[in-house]
C-alpha cells in the first residue's frame, strides 16, 4: 500500500489530497486535455457554497491538502472566495495555466500571497515550440511572463510538466530553466502523457492501476483526478462527504484483493 497516499484515522485508510474540479472551461484549447477543456466547454461548476461545505467536510475528516483544478479556475469570478475558504482550513495549490492572472485578478489574488497556497503552473518546455505543440501559438511566452511576475511578487510557484513526444528528450533543458525562473527544485515535477479526454496519445490507465485521490466534481466523487469519466465515477452523492470516501477505500481494498498493483499517479 502506498504511505505516501494515505494516512491512517482510526483505523481507515484516507487519501491525503482533496481534487476539486472548479470547473471545466478554460481560455486554452490544448489538445492533449484529459478534462477535455476549451473556451466553449460547459462551466459545469461547483456551486460557491456546495464548495465550501466540501471543504469544511474534507477538513474534518482530516484531509491535509487541497488542490483546485479545472479547467481554468482563475476564470471564475469568486474564483478567490474559494481560495479564501480552503486556504483558511489547509494547504491549497492551485492548477492553473496563469495566463488570466493579471489585472483585477492578480490585485484580489494579492491577500491571499501566503505560505499555504502554491500555484502550480504548466509549463512544458524551455523554448515555445516544445510547450505550444500541444497548448497552441503564443503561449509559452505569456505563460512564461506570468510565471516571471509571481515569483517576483513572492507568491509559491510549482511547476507541472506534462513529458510528451515533443519534449521528452529535453526535460533537463526545462529543469533548468525553472529553476533560472526561481522556483525551488522541488516544485518541479513531470508527469506522464495520459491517453484520456483529448489525448489520442499516451499511457492508459485504469482504477486497478492507479492509487485513488478522492476528487469530486459537480457531479459527483471520482476515483482520481486523472478524469471525471464515467469509467472512475464513485458516486453522484456529494454529501456526506464521509460516505465518499468510505466507499473510495471500500473498492480500494477490493482492487488489491483482486490482484490489482495500483500506483501513485502524480
Amino acid at each position: 500500500m502506498d504511505t505516501d497516499a494515505f494516512q491512517c484515522e482510526a483505523g481507515v485508510l484516507l487519501p491525503s489530497r482533496l481534487w476539486l474540479y472548479t470547473n471545466y472551461d478554460c481560455n486554452l484549447s490544448c489538445t492533449y486535455c484529459v478534462a477535455e477543456s476549451h473556451p466553449r466547454a460547459e462551466r459545469r461548476a461547483i456551486p460557491l457554497a456546495t464548495f465550501q461545505q466540501l471543504i469544511a467536510e474534507a477538513d474534518e475528516a482530516g484531509f491535509t491538502e487541497f488542490f483546485l483544478t479545472g479547467g481554468e479556475p482563475f476564470i471564475l469570478p469568486d474564483i478567490h472566495e474559494r481560495i479564501a475558504s480552503a486556504i483558511e482550513r489547509r494547504p491549497t495549490t492551485v492548477l492553473t495555466n496563469a495566463i488570466v492572472i493579471s489585472g483585477q485578478r492578480l490585485e484580489r489574488l494579492l491577500p491571499l500571497r501566503d505560505s499555504r497556497l502554491t500555484l502550480q503552473v504548466s509549463l512544458d518546455g524551455a523554448r515555445p515550440e516544445l510547450h505550444d505543440a500541444y497548448r497552441g501559438p503564443g503561449v509559452w511566452a505569456k505563460t512564461v511572463d506570468r510565471i516571471r511576475e509571481l515569483v517576483s511578487l513572492g507568491f509559491h510557484v510549482a511547476i507541472g510538466a506534462t513529458e510528451t513526444p515533443a519534449n521528452t528528450g529535453h526535460i533537463d533543458e526545462l529543469r533548468i530553466f525553472v529553476a533560472a525562473l526561481g522556483v525551488a527544485e522541488e516544485d518541479f515535477f513531470v508527469r506522464p502523457l495520459a491517453k484520456r479526454g483529448f489525448s489520442s496519445e499516451g499511457i492508459e490507465l485504469g482504477a486497478a492501476d492507479i492509487v485513488p485521490e478522492l476528487t469530486v466534481s459537480n457531479e459527483g466523487f471520482y476515483w482520481h483526478p486523472l478524469t471525471t469519466g464515467p469509467d472512475l465515477l464513485l458516486t453522484k452523492r456529494l454529501f456526506p462527504l464521509r460516505d465518499a470516501l468510505s466507499l473510495l477505500h471500500t473498492q480500494y481494498h477490493a482492487v488489491l484483493r483482486s490482484g490489482g498493483r495500483p500506483r501513485p499517479f502524480k
